[in-house]
């Protein structure tokens, strides 16, 4: 069976980033759903989180097979064969394929023996009965690393030819796996029928990327030879992969380590702690995902195109264009996500087991979260940056420091959360959650948070310094712009503020239906003010946005290279 309209191209950076926006929303809407059936079937408790804690260690694979897999890292170089020499293109895939899969096997047997000790590390606080489950959910789940590291060398092909949409489903088809196995498997294996739907989604998340890889006249497996395979002798390129890899690696596995070291922490505390802190987090990078790595995704490969070619000004030119983008949306969500954070836990997350302290406290977590949303969309498009000029050194030493912040800070809140009454009261008062038995995981996420406004910080200046220099040009960001953003996103948090207030005695919380209503009014009234004011002080990017969605930007056809130009986009 053929689905041409999978392998159709989408040239323009609106459109791939709006594309992907579009699928990323369906995925984390899918992944709304998926958690509110965990929640309503499990509840805020151990079995839960020992679901949550099972996932650290297959995640922490995933990023240490970037070593092998890192897309931003293979796409730069497939680019630079692909203009020279089809047939050298699939070779090099080939060979990375093949060097993936015969060194990242190896490597999951000897983890898959080690992870009784592991578990020991990274779950302190359990009993041995609920350390015996997460040592075996942990090693059947230990599939899925193997099978996004093959996905994320097929996207590599698959973004080099705009194929974005096959890329776009990709997180889709994984999230429907997983509600499979919460759905289907669950009721009948228990705690590791979810990890069977997690394994299920994997092999769909690979599947169709291989497939479209296939489609474009690529066959990633096949191998040079066997001596090839047994002697490891790849070409310079395929180095190149591992040195342009390396620094990324050891940065994101300290981002995973330091996930890692805070569920350890969260294991401590109270029961549910650790669900708490992931389905929060969960709803925070929503918004990430849908407009963060879209917009991430869509530009790099253009970010690429200009240092190959050695246009300062592109660079900066695009680099702005996809970090204004991102602010345009992420500001007023976040806003939005404080103000509104206890509709839209109930919404998503209030059902069955779930209680009503589950969800205050997940709320309080939320808001915590938002405050730094704007640091977590920005991180990806600044790596990205980092990658297109070859350089991830610099990255590595910012989120060392910016790691170790987050963690020293995680435990400190922790703590004076158990001994200062007066710090707990502000806390409590502050995000209405003062009446709670234990509030200490909260503790956990301000440390999370004041690490990412920190790294972002620090990354976006060492790129724009290495940029300059290596260009021997310096653009400066348009502040203006951003400035309305912010004073208008703060309109729309005020404005959604008072509607909630003046409709909660016609419209009291005592109903999914009525939670909807008033939430889904208090936000229309909020984006309206939001881009009210910001057509009001002619913001540029609001009028990019609106001629972009008036050209149907959603259409997969193959559209001009040179769209973007004609609004003066370079």
């Amino acid at each position: 069976m053929k689905f041409n309209f999978l392998n159709q191209e989408v040239a323009s950076i609106h459109s791939a980033a709006l594309l992907l926006g579009a699928a990323g929303l369906l995925s984390r809407v899918l992944g709304i759903f998926r958690d509110r059936l965990l929640a309503a079937n499990f509840g805020a408790g151990k079995e839960l989180d020992i679901y949550y804690a099972a996932f650290q260690i297959p995640d922490f694979m995933s990023v240490i097979f970037l070593l092998g897999a890192g897309s931003a890292a293979i796409l730069p170089i497939f680019q630079e064969y692909l203009a020279k020499d089809r047939k050298e293109a699939e070779r090099f895939i080939s060979e990375m394929t093949s060097f993936f899969i015969f060194g990242a096997t190896p490597l999951l047997i000897i983890i898959f023996v080690l992870i009784p000790f592991i578990a020991a590390l990274i779950v302190p606080g359990f009993s041995p009965v609920e350390r015996s489950l997460t040592v075996w959910l942990t090693r059947f789940m230990l599939l899925s690393p193997l099978l996004f590291g093959l996905s994320s060398i097929f996207s590599s092909v698959v973004q080099s030819f705009g194929r974005f949409l096959s890329y776009a489903l990709a997180p889709i088809l994984y999230n429907i796996g997983i509600i499979i196995g919460i759905v289907f498997f669950a009721p009948r294996f228990g705690i590791m029928g979810l990890g069977g739907g997690v394994v299920l989604g994997a092999m769909l998340h690979v599947g169709i990327q291989f497939w479209t890889v296939r489609q474009l006249g690529f066959n990633p497996f096949k191998f040079v030879s066997l001596r090839d395979k047994l002697k490891f002798r790849f070409n310079r390129s395929v180095l190149k992969v591992f040195q342009l890899s390396f620094p990324r690696v050891i940065s994101l596995s300290l981002s995973q380590l330091t996930v890692v070291i805070l569920m350890a922490l969260a294991s401590t505390l109270a029961a549910g702690s650790i669900s708490i802190f992931q389905l929060a987090q969960n709803l925070y990078f929503l918004p990430i995902g849908v407009f963060g790595i879209s917009y991430s995704i869509a530009i790099f490969p253009q970010l690429s195109r200009y240092v190959i070619g050695g246009d300062a000004k592109g660079f900066f030119d695009k680099l702005f264009l996809g970090i204004r983008s991102v602010l345009f949306w992420i500001a007023p969500i976040s806003i939005l996500f404080i103000v509104m954070r206890a509709h839209i836990v109930r919404l998503s997350l209030g059902a069955g087991l779930f209680s009503w302290e589950d969800t205050r406290l997940t709320a309080a977590m939320l808001a915590v979260f938002a405050i730094a949303m704007f640091a977590g969309s920005l991180s990806a498009i600044l790596i990205k940056g980092f990658y297109a000029l070859e350089n991830t050194w610099a990255p590595l030493a910012i989120n060392i420091g910016s790691i170790v912040i987050s963690v020293a800070l995680a435990f400190l809140f922790t703590k004076i959360l158990s001994r200062d009454p007066g710090f707990v009261l502000f806390v409590g008062r502050l995000f209405r959650v003062g009446d709670l038995s234990d509030i200490r995981v909260l503790g956990v996420a301000l440390g999370f948070s004041v690490g990412l406004v920190v790294n972002i910080t620090l990354l976006y200046f060492a790129l724009r310094r290495l940029a300059s220099k290596t260009f021997n040009y310096c653009q400066p960001f348009p502040a203006g712009e951003l400035l309305k953003i912010i004073i208008a996103s703060f309109l729309a948090g005020a404005a959604a503020y008072f509607v909630r207030l003046s409709f909660t005695e016609v419209l009291p919380l005592v109903t999914f239906l009525r939670v909807l209503a008033q939430g889904a009014l208090a936000t229309l009234i909020g984006f309206l003010v939001y881009f009210g004011a910001l057509f009001v002080t002619k913001n540029e990017d609001a009028k990019l946005v609106l001629q972009s969605l008036q050209k149907r930007l959603f259409r997969t056809k193959l559209l001009p290279q040179s769209w973007d130009n004609d609004h003066g986009v370079k």
